[in-house]
């Protein structure tokens, strides 16, 4: 009990000590709400006139008005709801999924109340197992909304779990198919602006860290639970005979021609514990440098962290980076309003988190000022490209010196989390200066024993800013390069 009250006071004093640092450039309040309101929020979606409507745990949502005004006034909305898990809005409706059904809601008499709730989906399997959560929706780019089912965790028997572990996509008439398969509990689900769609899941039993994972038809995620339903008639793949053992991630994947490895992967306690919620940054600037990059939020440590990806070969993969820390609360929920701030909607349920609360909304802002930061972490045949958000004292980024380089990857196993495997230390051969055609600062480096399939985890310790010679405000970055980008032409 000693170590672990330590391991958290460590925690807490690191992150006091990052969120000063960062407050800065994001500046995060906690907004008042009445003290009669449990407001453990699970579902959020931003609606017209400075509204967002918040989902609660126990089976309400509830509709936030005159958010900008920072003293927002509150009204239910609809209630009785079996643990909705997320939200969102579309030509009017508001659409979140329960345990059993996705269902519509409908404020049909314009009093400010859902007075239908519609089924618009249903049919997967569900037992009252404890972990049957089922998370979403998502809206892909043709209009589709998508949905995360948790696997059952347990001893069975368990007369009914179809397609537990399986995403689902559901059409606009209600229809829906199982698309792929594989998780363990994929709490967060989001697009990308390209409206692909990708979810996070959590460390434990085959996933040996969390991931962020391109979900697409036909797909296994890793998680050997939803195997059992790829004999129903409906599944997109199959997986031969036994899983094999013993093996790496990397070397599973080569083994198991349905199994992808995630976009990206987040090292445990360095990029958090617990990955939730998915955010595209869709503001075009009012937040900030990183338009178009996706916003993550983490549980255990009440963090947001920041996603670079590309793709290489036809598939997604980047980088990872620290953006936000000092929650009060575990960061379950992200949304934007319309001025462009980060609404962060949080809950612990009961579990641990850091911070000082339990449950609660807070806000992010951005003052203006652009903080010094890795802002994309780009894959060459040879190294990686570093494009920086300000001005770079080139002396000190030209300095293969400034930095550190390490690869690594995890085993695949049922056993709960994984220790990094394989660690290597890369040689960095060479750092040049470059301009890039959005007129940024960037460092390339030469880089010897790329892996595929690896993490490769970067220290810029060492660089410095062109005014004020400022060190990085987050200094590593962790790109999974599953595939290494072909050579250029000359």
């Amino acid at each position: 009990m000693a170590m672990v009250k330590t391991t958290l006071a460590s925690l807490m004093f690191g992150a006091l000590a990052a969120s000063a640092a960062e407050n800065d450039f994001y500046q995060l309040t906690t907004v008042p709400f009445p003290v009669e309101l449990k407001l453990e929020i699970s579902g959020m979606a931003a609606l017209p006139d400075d509204r967002m409507a918040l989902a609660i745990r126990k089976g309400e949502i509830w509709i936030a008005e005159k958010l900008s005004t920072g003293k927002p006034t509150f009204r239910q909305f609809a209630s009785g709801l079996h643990e909705p898990l997320g939200l969102a809005y579309r030509e009017g409706d508001l659409y979140t999924v329960q345990r059993s059904e996705l269902t519509r809601l409908r404020d049909t008499d314009g009093d400010g109340r859902a007075d239908e709730y519609l089924t618009h989906a249903k049919g997967w399997g569900v037992t009252g197992n404890y972990h049957e959560y089922a998370y979403g929706p998502a809206i892909d780019g043709q209009g589709n909304l998508w949905l995360a089912l948790n696997c059952t965790i347990g001893n069975g028997p368990f007369l009914d779990n179809r397609w537990r572990g399986w995403s689902v996509r559901v059409e606009a008439n209600g229809n829906w198919s199982p698309m792929s398969g594989g998780f363990r509990s994929p709490s967060g689900i989001g697009t990308n602006l390209s409206g692909d769609v990708f979810v996070t899941d959590q460390q434990g039993n085959w996933f040996p860290t969390c991931p962020l994972i391109h979900v697409k038809s036909g797909v296994f995620h890793g998680h050997a639970d939803a195997l059992q339903f790829c004999r129903l008639p409906r599944a997109t793949f199959a997986v031969e005979g036994d899983l094999p053992k013993g093996l790496t991630v990397v070397e599973a994947a080569a083994r198991i021609p349905a199994y992808r490895l995630p976009a990206v992967w987040f090292p445990y306690r360095k990029m958090g514990m617990s990955t939730t919620d998915i955010l595209a940054d869709s503001t075009r600037g009012r937040f900030g440098p990183f338009a178009g990059q996706l916003f993550v939020g983490e549980f255990t440590m009440s963090f947001v962290s920041r996603v670079f990806l590309e793709k290489v070969g036809g598939e997604y993969q980047g980088a990872c980076f620290r953006f936000r820390d000092g929650l009060d609360c575990a960061a379950l929920r992200l949304e934007w309003s319309a001025d462009g701030s980060m609404f962060i909607g949080e809950s612990n349920r009961g579990w641990n988190s850091l911070g000082s609360r339990s449950y609660g909304l807070q806000r992010l802002r951005w003052t203006g000022k652009t903080p010094f930061e890795i802002l994309r972490m780009e894959s060459l045949h040879d190294g990686f490209r570093l494009v920086f958000s300000t001005r770079i004292n080139r002396k000190t980024a030209t300095n293969p010196g400034s930095y550190r380089l390490s690869s690594y990857t995890y085993p695949y196993h049922q056993a709960y989390g994984g220790a990094e495997t394989d660690t290597r230390q890369l040689a960095i051969t060479a750092a040049k200066f470059q301009r890039t055609a959005d007129g940024k600062d960037a460092v390339r480096l030469t880089v010897d024993d790329l892996q595929e399939g690896f993490v490769h985890e970067l220290s810029a310790r060492g660089v410095r800013s062109q005014k004020d010679s400022f060190p990085l405000l987050h200094p590593d970055a962790f790109y999974t390069l599953n595939k290494i980008r072909p050579a250029e032409n000359k």
